[in-house]
């Protein structure tokens, strides 16, 4: 099922936003090639209605993971999906005329961001393969610091993160877009990541990286014994 997740304060999530996939203990990260669920055509009939009514409807359909705001879904209306797509390309279909984008986190899972304005595309971006390395720091400096708890680096929970950096590269803000089900661990969390420090940024300062946290099978004496490793430089998932 799809995740319809509530979290306010999602008009932060603008301009310049990469998402990425961090996949916790005994493994790296995994190319993101298509899902078999991600890929196939399915037959929609989803009428024009309030956004957050169509992605419950989407939900029911899919086995995608959707990541979004209440609030940037408040007061929206859908576009109508009517034939056959992807779930991808309904999604995207659905969304037309919203003022929102989708964005890749993994072949299975999307987050529902904000149409940047024509301001923000002003912005001066760093070139491509700075801003990728930039991107592989961030997703290794945050997976080596929730590593690094052993409550945090099992790889037994999925969830989906917002992190803003400020312009010397510490992270200022941390929101969860979901919930891995145990409060405590949602604040252990935010307060490890609240911690990490990658740099100064290349390019525009505020930076926001949208983390999908993705859940593995091993065994806990291979996760102790140190098999939590810092994956290589991440993926732009921007389409």
């Amino acid at each position: 099922m799809a995740s319809l997740v509530a979290s306010p304060g999602a008009r932060a999530l603008v301009a310049y936003m990469a998402v990425l996939a961090l996949c916790l203990a005994c493994q790296q990260i995994r190319a993101q090639q298509p899902a078999s669920g991600a890929a196939v055509e399915m037959a929609f009939d989803l009428p024009a209605q309030p956004l957050k009514q169509a992605l419950a409807q989407y939900d029911a359909q899919t086995s995608l993971s959707v990541f979004f705001s209440s609030e940037l879904a408040a007061g929206r209306t859908s576009t109508a999906v009517h034939g056959t797509f992807s779930p991808e390309n309904a999604l995207r279909k659905m969304l037309e005329g919203t003022g929102l984008n989708v964005q890749a986190a993994a072949a299975d899972a999307f987050v529902l961001v904000p149409a940047p304005r024509y301001a923000d595309t002003a912005v001066a971006q760093p070139s491509a393969s700075a801003a990728r390395q930039y991107e592989g720091a961030v997703q290794s400096q945050v997976y080596q610091a929730l590593c690094a708890r052993t409550a945090l680096a099992l790889g037994e929970y999925r969830l989906a993160l917002y992190v803003q950096l400020n312009a010397a590269g510490h992270v200022q803000h941390v929101r969860l877009l979901d919930t891995t089900g145990d409060k405590a661990r949602d604040a252990a969390i935010i307060e490890t990541v609240e911690r990490v420090d990658v740099g100064q940024p290349p390019g525009d300062p505020a930076k926001a990286f949208v983390l999908l946290v993705k859940p593995v099978r091993c065994d806990a004496a291979a996760a102790r014994a140190g098999s939590c490793r810092p994956p290589s430089a991440g993926r732009r998932a921007d389409r």
